[in-house]
């Protein structure tokens, strides 16, 4: 695609280096960056002009592509970072809207999981099932944890959907980066958990103290947000998915 507009250089080398910007930040299909829906973007942010349809457009294609709002998130910043500013809030509630209403096709968990980019619990819940079954495994030995992940700093009211929106982005981030895919993971509002192995001895504990680490700091750039220190619980786990299940929703938000 070409970002260049006629007659308007300085657009076309923002989006240029907007490019080079997210992909060098980890962009996981560089071919894919350009879309149509980034020029307008650029050139709101460009020209100081309102940028919150273009946001909404560009959240919205990005869904449509497959990409996650984290990831997608990252790359709106990135732009605003290219122009010395910060993005205002109301373009983050216009990207996670077109993100979150876009119709996404023939993958119903994408749009299900919402801002976290996490399985909700019923998925999470059907991942434990199979591995209780032996269907699945974690590829690991040992008795099967619990590991329970609250970032909630407290009750956050139904006017306040941006901070939950931006709660949400960090911690799926944050337990992304710490767990691999071997480990089934849910998430509800405030709330992760992730199903492990005892064993090999010392690597999920490393992997709680990663996820540890990385709230921290999160948590001290967004003190508001996210809760300090975050609370980290492992418990054994009975050998059913019904008591697994008794477990989550004795700790889902009330």
């Amino acid at each position: 695609m070409n970002t260049r507009p006629a007659g308007d250089d300085a657009l076309g080398t923002l989006c240029a280096r907007w490019r080079r910007r997210t992909v060098a930040e980890g962009w996981r299909m560089p071919e894919d960056w350009a879309a149509p829906a980034v020029v307008p973007l650029a050139h709101a942010v460009l020209h100081g002009l309102a940028a919150e349809a273009p946001a909404q457009a560009l959240g919205t294609a990005r869904a449509l592509a497959d990409v996650g709002v984290t990831e997608g998130l990252r790359d709106v910043g990135a732009l605003y970072d290219l122009c010395l500013t910060a993005v205002p809030h109301s373009v983050t509630l216009a990207f996670a809207s077109g993100w979150e209403t876009a119709d996404t096709g023939p993958d119903p968990h994408a749009a299900a999981r919402g801002m976290s980019g996490l399985p909700q619990h019923t998925e999470f819940l059907a991942r434990a099932a199979d591995i209780f079954a032996g269907i699945d495994s974690t590829r690991e030995g040992g008795s099967l944890v619990l590991v329970t992940i609250d970032g909630r700093v407290g009750k956050v009211g139904a006017a306040a959907r941006l901070v939950r929106w931006k709660r949400d982005v960090l911690l799926g981030e944050a337990v992304r980066l710490a767990f691999d895919a071997r480990y089934p993971t849910g998430y509800r509002d405030g709330v992760a958990v992730v199903l492990g192995r005892s064993e090999p001895a010392g690597h999920l504990l490393a992997d709680v103290a990663r996820v540890r680490a990385t709230l921290a700091g999160l948590a001290r750039k967004n003190p508001s947000i996210l809760r300090a220190p975050v609370r980290i619980t492992l418990r054994p786990l009975p050998e059913d998915v019904a008591a697994l299940h008794r477990i989550i929703t004795a700790d889902d938000p009330a």
